[in-house]
């Protein structure tokens, strides 16, 4: 049993909400500064919250469990601007003048939920900063501060701060886990995961299962084309699907927009979209906000521009380039294959047709990966003030990449080599390969690694069930589940989960008039996905802070532009079957091309 030492900073029962995990190399003194701030009253530039720590000696890490009374939890509640529920029905603004209208205001302790009380808590550590007397960290003299520089973000740039992860409540994540993804039959319990994870969470999984709703009418007409025309020959039936597709993604995004406003406003976050401060990541001079009349760091707008159109563009421009080079390579071993396959016309060679668009498939995946990674640090190197703004940047260069690095390819297969059949079969590789791919590097892979290293933690610790260090009132329980949720992932948060449901509504509302079951092979992997998602989200991930949120941000705009861009794929696609052909040679190219132009204005 490792040997564990604990000291407190005068408070001796707090609930811990929020532990944050040092690097194992950092000095005692960087340890205790950084509590220090942490701890201290706001009036000295402190979070004025509670604390208490544990270093384990064997390991030599330091971790804080941090909690904070009722009352700072209140005040700042109300600072947020959070809404809660008032006893005649109606959502406001808390307001400690008129906590008696309020419910469940009888129980001051139990009035903020547990999620409110950490996300409460990542405000505050946020907000603190270095002051003018603080140089450097103590014990760090290499990592000189700024005035103004916001203290925990900094460490956490560094490594000196490995992990901040608010805890996760065993009693509701079991009681959460029961009706979602242990009830694979029944609708997700939305308003039980946002009162867990927030409405940022909520509302991925709300379009997660809205839009796996909405797959059914194209699934079941591509089955039944697919039952018909079991070979897939039935080009005759592009006509149809594309005119599906046309109707079917418009009325889909449509009528999301209803729903997402029905679930705002159940959630008390429509049209209350908050005065957004300054990121905690945001650097700059410590100066006055002109408009909020606080204290917040200013950076030069030109210098994020020259960064942003110096740097940012022309990388961005490399990669769309480098897309293509690999495209080219791509159709290039097509192409070799082919002939050698049409010379030897054996077993092996059949097979072998297969590997180019798989080995592309895995290729695109790859370059995703490297690319979403490489736009992080550029995105974090601009240095943008606002969450939205920061947001909005990153999102434009990933869907812009994504876009061109997985259609590309189908764009030039079905409008320059004019293949059909050769379209369905990249269309099915690419769409089933990814999917196959992703399944297993972000449920199976993670779940293994997690229980591997649980077991670890298992094996160290050997604490009595349900003991307590009567000194400082701290659960052993509790002791060994921060210790457990350490080893897991941290979530990354919905943008990669938007950005992969944005690619496969390309594949399917784009192209998928030439392979009908694409929505089918979607639907399926969006059941199976709702499923490996929320359990990740309850076992696999720490639990992430929660977040506000009244839609789904600038993806509702990225959707709609897919959905645009498939009216004109579609009706290309419709002019160059072989039905529309025939009218062409009967009244022209042009008069044909004329129509679809004027049903692309009238859409």
């Amino acid at each position: 049993m490792a040997e564990v030492l604990l000291k407190s900073d005068g408070v001796e029962n707090f609930e811990t909400l929020v532990v944050i995990e040092f690097s194992c190399k950092l000095p005692p003194p960087s340890v205790d500064w950084i509590l220090k701030k942490i701890t201290d009253p706001r009036a000295k530039g402190g979070a004025e919250l509670l604390a208490c720590t544990i270093v384990d000696q064997n390991l030599g890490e330091s971790v804080i469990h941090i909690g904070a009374p009722t009352d700072r939890l209140l005040i700042t509640a109300e600072f947020m601007e959070i809404k809660k529920q008032c006893k005649d029905g109606s959502l406001r603004e808390i307001s400690l003048a008129d906590i008696d209208d309020f419910q469940g205001s009888g129980d001051l302790d139990g009035f903020l939920s547990m999620a409110e009380k950490q996300k409460i808590i990542l405000h505050d550590l946020e907000a603190v900063r270095a002051l003018d007397t603080d140089d450097f960290i103590p014990g760090l003299r290499n990592v000189a501060l700024y005035h103004g520089e916001a203290i925990i973000a900094r460490c956490r740039n560094d490594g000196i701060i490995v992990n901040c992860f608010p805890l996760h409540d065993k009693e509701e994540l079991n009681r959460l886990s029961v009706t979602w993804y242990k009830s694979f039959l029944k609708p997700q319990p939305l308003d039980e995961i946002q009162h867990y994870f927030g409405e940022t969470i909520a509302m991925y999984f709300a379009f997660l299962g809205f839009y796996s709703l909405y797959l059914v009418p194209p699934a079941a007409l591509g089955l039944l084309s697919h039952f018909f025309d079991p070979d897939l020959t039935g080009i005759e039936l592009v006509p149809l699907f594309c005119a599906f597709n046309l109707i079917w993604s418009t009325i889909f995004l449509e009528i999301w927009k209803r729903r997402c406003a029905v679930l705002a406003y159940r959630w008390g976050t429509i049209n209350t979209e908050p005065f957004e401060q300054a990121r905690a990541d945001y650097k700059g001079v410590l100066g006055v906000n002109k408009v909020t009349g606080r204290l917040e760091p200013h950076y030069p707008k030109w210098k994020r521009l020259v960064k942003y159109y110096g740097v940012s563009v022309p990388f961005v421009l490399f990669s769309l380039i480098l897309a293509f080079v690999t495209m080219v390579a791509y159709f290039r071993s097509e192409s070799a294959v082919t002939k050698y396959h049409d010379a030897s016309q054996t077993t092996f060679s059949g097979l072998l047709m297969f590997v180019p668009a798989i080995v592309y498939a895995l290729i695109i995946l790859v370059m995703n990966s490297l690319y979403q990674r490489a736009a992080v640090s550029l995105n974090n190197w601009e240095n943008h003030r606002l969450q939205s703004s920061y947001d909005n940047h990153l999102v434009t260069k990933l869907v812009l990449f994504n876009f061109v690095n997985c259609f590309m390819s189908l764009f030039y297969i079905a409008f320059y080599l004019q293949d059909m059949a050769l379209l369905r079969k990249n269309l099915a590789t690419l769409l089933i390969t990814q999917q196959i791919t992703q399944q297993i590097s972000e449920s199976i892979v993670p779940y293994i690694f997690y229980r591997y290293r649980k077991v670890n933690v298992e094996k160290r610790h050997h604490f009595d069930n349900g003991s307590k260090d009567e000194k400082y009132n701290i659960s052993v329980d509790v002791k060994l589940q921060a210790e457990i949720e350490r080893t897991k992932e941290e979530y990354s948060g919905t943008l990669y989960d938007y950005l992969e449901m944005f690619n496969q509504f390309g594949y399917v509302f784009l192209f998928s008039a030439v392979f009908p079951t694409a929505a089918f092979c979607a639907l399926i992997n969006n059941l199976t996905e709702i499923r490996t998602d929320s359990f990740k989200m309850c076992r696999i991930f720490r639990r992430p802070f929660s977040r506000t949120a009244a839609n789904i941000g600038v993806w509702q705009i990225a959707f709609e532009i897919m959905s645009a861009i498939a009216v004109a794929t579609n009706c290309g696609l419709v002019y160059l079957s072989p039905r529309v052909q025939q009218y062409t040679s009967i009244y022209g190219s042009m008069n044909v091309v004329l129509v679809f132009f004027l049903i692309e204005v009238r859409r």
